[in-house]
């Protein structure tokens, strides 16, 4: 217990690096969006960049707000629902298959826009707050493993510890907080014999035989919105202008658990091996992120039924600030039991860190064509991924950003969209698909997006907005990693969203 003691004072003398929760996944998922802004958004899957003179144009083609021949205020509440089946594989087998589905119901965006009396041509100054993407969704696997486990994993490499010998007794003093923690609750621990032999990694893992049933929970919350305030103007005959100033800002919550049990006993104290018999490993972070960015676009009628657009937004720079927590509890056959983070005081594992995220440039065109009550649209959204960037004052990203650079790849993204009016009602429907950025994933993350929706005009001044969009895409999830053939779980995620509002004319 000593050694342990001193292990932790030096532990807290190491420790530099963040948590494990900076990464290109973790800005990729920061600045992906989801078109929540309105229900009319929603039901067209988000198509509109040539500029669609409602509301939901202050959140993607400011110039758009322009040819409003009105003002406006729209609100809007949103339902979601997400399932995501997990299938546990390792070693070519695979566990049966399951899911979890969580539903959420929020408020989704409230928009004012204020038509300004001009003498001639138009000018629109609108403001509003809207979601822009949901986190929440759940994962759940079990499975057997009789290749590896968590405690291989906890394993320091040669250069994460040192042994340092004090009153004739020897102890590692660790720079890995995983491998400290691990080995304060004996998943590892220290071998003699092998300190004697030289060995490098002079270490053994609780479970070395065997095969120990593994199961685990993942759950991911909230929500990303954004405050918007933009204005349009009439800058030439059938010409507009328009820019916006975006300020998102949401909160991103993420929790796992996993689970190890020697089932079958194959750790029983014999032949070399420990008498383990279980453990559960947890991990915990919170990211609270406010930013900024720019947009800028232009809408032109180029003809009596055709309409351009054009749309440009500025990086959005993201100052994030995020808790992190860490804890491992075992327990062995000859009931002994051992927990770490379950003491205010246990710390390695836990703590705060700020940073930074630069998301790429965004750059729009759009294309609509009017015939009569039929509108047919159809959007273009380029993003160089490969630009994103990681920062903070504390800790220098220069090996995850060249990883980004390396990692992630432009794509372009493609909406369509079509409406139909009759007198008092407006049928519309979208198709998105957004191509996954990540250049070394064999799995299709691929998204695709569907949406449907209606309005129904009361008068010239009030409309109920109905909106439902639907994405599938892949995915996959490792309980640890750096461990030859670690156990996977492969993911199939479907989310939807269904949107009511209302629009009042002013």
């Amino acid at each position: 217990m000593t050694s342990r003691i001193l292990s932790l004072c030096t532990l807290a003398l190491v420790m530099v690096a963040p948590a494990a929760a900076q990464s290109g996944d973790d800005a990729f998922r920061f600045a992906q969006r989801q078109s929540l802004a309105t229900s009319e958004l929603i039901g067209s899957a988000g198509v509109g960049i040539a500029g669609r003179g409602d509301l939901g144009d202050l959140f993607r083609n400011p110039a758009g707000l322009g040819w409003m021949d009105r003002g406006a205020f729209s609100i809007s509440l949103n339902s979601s629902s997400v399932q995501n089946d997990g299938i546990y594989s390792i070693g070519g087998g695979s566990s049966s298959a399951e899911s979890i589905t969580l539903s959420d119901t929020r408020l989704g965006g409230a928009t004012y826009a204020y038509k300004v009396p001009t003498a001639m041509g138009s000018m629109v100054i609108a403001g509003g707050i809207s979601q822009t993407a949901s986190f929440e969704r759940s994962l759940s696997f079990n499975g057997e493993n009789g290749l590896n486990s968590l405690t291989d994993f906890l394993m320091p490499l040669s250069n994460e510890f040192e042994l340092v010998e004090e009153n004739g007794e020897v102890f590692p003093e660790f720079s890995r907080p995983l491998s400290f923690i691990g080995f304060e609750t004996f998943a590892i621990d220290l071998d003699g014999n092998a300190v004697a032999a030289g060995d490098p990694v002079p270490f053994v893992q609780a479970v070395s035989a065997g095969t120990i049933g593994q199961s685990g929970l993942v759950e991911e919350e909230g929500r990303q919105s954004s405050f918007n305030v933009g204005a349009a103007f009439e800058a030439s005959k059938d010409v507009m202008v328009g820019f916006s100033m975006n300020i998102p800002f949401g909160t991103y919550k993420y929790a796992r658990l996993l689970e190890e049990d020697d089932f079958q006993n194959d750790n029983d104290g014999n032949g070399g091996t420990t008498d383990f018999a279980f453990l559960s490993f947890s991990e915990a972070f919170e990211s609270r992120m406010v930013g900024l960015s720019l947009r800028g676009g232009v809408s032109a009628n180029v003809s009596n039924n055709i309409r351009v657009g054009l749309s440009i937004e500025t990086p959005t720079w993201y100052s994030v600030s995020e808790d992190y927590d860490t804890g491992l509890y075992t327990e062995f056959d000859n009931g002994d039991a051992f927990e770490y983070g379950d003491d205010f005081e246990e710390d390695a594992g836990r703590g705060s860190f700020d940073y930074t995220v630069k998301t790429p440039w965004r750059m729009e065109a759009g294309i609509a064509f009017e015939a009569g009550n039929l509108t047919i649209s159809g959007d273009l959204e380029f993003v160089d991924w490969s630009q994103m960037e990681l920062d903070s004052d504390t800790y220098a990203f220069s090996d995850e950003n060249l990883a980004i650079r390396q990692a992630f790849e432009s794509t372009t993204n493609v909406r369509i969209g079509a409406g139909y009016r009759f007198e008092k009602l407006q049928l519309r429907g979208g198709l998105a698909v957004n191509p996954d950025p990540r250049t070394n994933s064999d799995i299709n993350r691929d998204r695709g997006t569907v949406g449907l929706g209606l309005s129904y005009f009361v008068n010239d001044q009030f409309a109920f907005d109905l909106g439902v969009m639907a994405e599938v895409f892949e995915d996959s999830y490792q309980p640890y990693s750096e461990v030859a053939n670690a156990p996977v779980v492969s993911e199939e995620v479907a989310r939807s969203f269904f949107s009511i509002g209302v629009r009042v004319g002013l």
